[in-house]
């Protein structure tokens, strides 16, 4: 039931365009049935009367007959236009909702459902939607008008005949019911393999670079034929299927005629009907199997179209519920008594804590330094606090606000990411920094962003300056240059708490030193949060954490933990030794 009551509330929001369709569809075909009636006229008025006999009815009968053409014409284009126009719309709305429902969903998601199986469901699965929207309402009305009509017409002439025209069409659609059962369970399963092809080609893609370095092409292009080989099977079911039911639909004007030719023959023969009356008889049996063969291309848009409603409920169901929170009436103030941890823990569900015990405190004005080997907790951490990952009540704090009752869109201002892993979209560089301001930046501001990311010497070199276009995820820019757009992208807003997690482990220790020295200055964030592998980043922490199997093993200011045995003196050791080799 939660597909039709989604269908309907699509086409609820069109209500007077989808009503005026209707109506046009009824008019185009009471028109319609009601030209046999003038054709019987005229053909009975030709059989019955001598030549030469006032031929003032039939003009009257054959301008009927062209004004009902011109008419149906006209009518017919207008309930096209009301049905096609709000599927379309339906079409842009539901994709609307998709596209705003996938930037608020979690972050889990994203991590659990490739995104080519999303693209699929975007493109594919609302086609169906919109193709059922739009020709699928029209044939179902025009499909209902019809069969209303034309069977009544046809009664009235002659209840036998119409009760033989019956019984072809009764078994017809009987035998189309029966293979959409099988055929809609096969295009649940192509659906399928469109959105595990669909998600292969986008992993592939992005990794063409990767595929080519250790010679993968022949395992990718293997793995994608046979991904591609399931996918035709499942289509050449369907099509086996469509082949053997579209041509008996085709043929049922056939059969009816040669039976309506035969019984109405007779008719004839017996005086029961004139010429005329077996004329408009095969005219509505004509008539009569347009919908019939409309049925068939209904049931499968039907099919394909709840099929393509369950794919996208799928998506819009996921629940948000930290978007239903109120929004916080002074967000900006909410960094004002600064960021408390207490007692974190944190464990995705059946699996072991990946956090245990953590508590600090960054107050406005001061700088926290976390320090780690490679899977000690330190990005989960980082997660944690931004509102990617779920944590419990009284955990996090932002002055009195506890972070799990805040709204995403006012923790996002508060406290901002540069991950260690980059992004950055298709387009120039000025609008992949700029992405992330609030408001407009003068030509000033932006150049002096630029400057702070160490960028002005390398967008001096592009070829068009700021308006230099990255590519796709920036693979036009080395590993370094695209850590310092992300970093100027941080920089060009407003914000309490910027956490940097390992963004300078691309670029060389001049760059870094610069950097550093740039966002200490804290020109746009009012504390800092710095996760790094290297030590020297580190230094001017106000408090240093340094985390291992998810706990804090050691914490204090830099002069304090070089003197202590354990991870961060080893580590500082490690790396004093390695940099005077390189001198």
């Amino acid at each position: 039931m939660t597909r039709y009551r989604f269908l309907f509330a699509q086409l609820a929001r069109h209500k007077w365009a989808y009503s005026t369709g209707i109506l046009a569809i009824f008019a185009t075909n009471l028109m319609t049935v009601s030209v046999p009636g003038y054709l019987k006229e005229a053909i009975d008025f030709l059989s019955n009367n001598p030549q030469g006999q006032d031929q003032t009815h039939l003009r009257h009968v054959l301008t009927m007959i062209l004004l009902l053409a011109l008419a149906v014409v006209g009518v017919r284009t207008l309930s096209r236009v009301m049905f096609f126009n709000p599927g379309r719309r339906v079409e842009a709305e539901v994709k609307n909702r998709l596209f705003e429902k996938l930037t608020h969903l979690e972050k889990n998601y994203h991590d659990k459902n490739e995104v080519g199986a999303i693209i699929s469901r975007l493109q594919n699965d609302i086609t169906g939607l919109r193709l059922l929207a739009g020709f699928g309402i029209m044939q179902f009305f025009n499909i209902l008008s019809a069969l209303s009509l034309t069977p009544y017409m046809m009664w009235q002439l002659s209840p036998e005949l119409t009760l033989f025209c019956v019984l072809p069409v009764v078994l017809v659609f009987g035998l189309v019911r029966f293979g959409m059962s099988y055929m809609v369970a096969h295009m649940h399963l192509r659906q399928s393999r469109l959105q595990e092809l669909s998600g292969f080609i986008v992993s592939s893609l992005s990794g063409v670079e990767v595929v080519k370095g250790f010679s993968l092409e022949g395992w990718t292009a293997g793995r994608f034929n046979g991904q591609n080989d399931r996918l035709i099977d499942e289509t050449l079911k369907i099509s086996l299927l469509r082949s053997f039911l579209m041509p008996i639909l085709g043929n049922l004007e056939n059969i009816l005629k040669v039976l309506v030719l035969t019984l109405g023959g007779y008719y004839v023969i017996q005086h029961q009907f004139s010429i005329g009356e077996l004329t408009e008889f095969i005219a509505y049996a004509a008539l009569l199997t347009h919908p019939i063969m409309g049925l068939g291309w209904l049931t499968t848009l039907y099919q394909q179209g709840m099929v393509g409603i369950d794919s996208i409920e799928t998506i819009l169901k996921q629940e948000t519920p930290r978007q239903d929170l109120k929004r916080h009436p002074q967000p900006t103030q909410l960094f004002e008594q600064g960021l408390v941890v207490d007692n974190l823990s944190f464990a995705y569900p059946g699996g072991e804590p990946l956090l245990r015990g953590i508590s600090f405190t960054i107050k406005p004005g001061q700088t926290l330094g976390i320090l780690g080997k490679i899977g000690s907790g330190k990005t989960t951490l980082v997660n944690c606090l931004n509102g990617h990952l779920p944590v419990g009540a009284g955990q996090i704090r932002l002055g009195s606000e506890e972070l799990v009752n805040l709204h995403p869109a006012d923790l996002r201002q508060v406290i901002r990411t540069v991950s260690q892993e980059v992004f950055l979209f298709s387009d120039s560089v000025k609008n992949n920094i700029l992405f992330g301001a609030q408001g407009d930046l003068s030509d000033q501001e932006l150049l002096a962003i630029v400057q702070k990311s160490a960028l002005k010497d390398e967008v001096a070199r592009f070829p068009l300056g700021l308006d230099t276009l990255v590519g796709e995820r920036g693979i036009m820019l080395s590993g370094g240059q695209k850590q310092r757009i992300a970093l100027a992208r941080a920089l060009a807003a407003k914000t309490g708490l910027l956490i940097l997690d390992n963004v300078l482990s691309a670029v060389d220790y001049e760059t870094e030193r610069f950097l550093l020295s740039q966002i200490l200055k804290r020109d746009t964030a009012q504390s800092l949060l710095i996760v790094s592998h290297r030590v020297r980043a580190l230094e001017s922490a106000d408090q240093i954490l340094v985390l291992d199997q998810g706990q804090v093993v050691q914490q204090g200011r830099h002069a304090n933990l070089i003197e202590q045995p354990g991870i961060y003196q080893s580590t500082w050791a490690l790396q004093q030794e390695g940099s005077l080799a390189k001198h």
